[in-house]
């Protein structure tokens, strides 16, 4: 299974058990967690564009 991690700063303790580090460079909480809301939403919006043209 290929692991995909969303982290931010340091990656933390997935940044070594992941196969895809999404890392976003910032110590502010909210601002990780908006940061991954949109980079969810476009990672689904590419595998929607891939699977239904």
């Amino acid at each position: 299974m290929t692991t995909i991690a969303f982290t931010g700063l340091t990656g933390g303790t997935l940044k070594s058990l992941s196969d895809y580090l999404i890392n976003v460079p910032s110590t502010d909480t909210p601002r990780i967690q908006e940061s991954h809301i949109m980079l969810g939403h476009i990672i689904c919006q590419l595998v929607e564009a891939e699977y239904f043209g």
